[in-house]
């Protein structure tokens, strides 16, 4: 498996509660703002044939859900699970969007067996990938656009601004992180071996990425239960 189970600075316990808040909340209104999370609709409305409502996985990390949530049809009903001690209780198509990656190898196969096992359809979306463009992208670009956006960041907050110009905290953190975040991301080959080890009748996987539209690509997986 290429994938490497590295630490992250701001998910760490000692890390203060606020600059994590300010950073996924820059991460979430720049994700929003350039509108990154369209290309994931098409895997979404494949998954969507095979179940009736959305229930998001909830990771805490930033920029998951509430970046695709705009763009889903609101008549689809959602629900929400927390990571810790999954349990995939209910029907519906169970979605994780950009924070696979924290999952450990064994946490994230015991997830996708516990929904499969269940008959239930997942799609797991990552808008990251695993490119030279992408690594350049979190070195030079986002600590840069953390520099220029920080007082247009909404909601408004003080912190952002102390943190990132007279302690320029925020663009370090958001830069080493976002590259960190790069060699925990699972290929697609690493999903498919993921799934390999699972043995669930009548169930089917896909992989791949898809062009973001940007010059880059997403990481998708779909599961879903044959139709007869």
């Amino acid at each position: 498996m290429k994938r490497k189970q590295v630490p992250q600075i701001s998910n760490l316990s000692w890390f203060p509660n606020f600059l994590r808040e300010d950073i996924h909340g820059f991460m979430t209104w720049f994700v929003n703002k350039v509108n990154a999370a369209q290309p994931f609709l098409p895997v979404i409305e494949e998954g969507l044939h095979y179940a009736d409502k959305i229930v998001v996985v909830q990771m805490q990390f930033g920029a998951g859900f509430e970046t695709v949530d705009p763009l889903i049809d609101s008549k689809i009903n959602r629900s929400f699970v927390d990571r810790k001690n999954f349990k995939a209780r209910e029907e519906g198509l169970y979605l994780i969007v950009n924070s696979f990656h924290q999952l450990k190898p064994e946490e994230a196969r015991n997830m996708l067996a516990e929904i499969s096992e269940k008959g239930y359809p997942v799609a797991v979306l990552e808008g990251n990938n695993d490119s030279l463009w992408q690594g350049f992208g979190m070195l030079v670009i986002v600590p840069l656009t953390v520099i220029l956006t920080a007082p247009f960041v909404k909601p408004f907050r003080f912190s952002r601004i102390i943190f990132t110009y007279l302690v320029p905290i925020l663009p370090l953190i958001t830069m080493i992180d976002g590259f960190l975040a790069l060699f925990k991301l699972y290929t697609p080959k690493d999903l498919d071996e993921l799934v390999r080890q699972l043995t669930t009748d009548n169930y089917t996987w896909k992989s791949g990425k898809i062009d973001n539209g940007r010059g880059g690509k997403i990481i998708y997986l779909l599961g879903h239960p044959v139709k007869k």
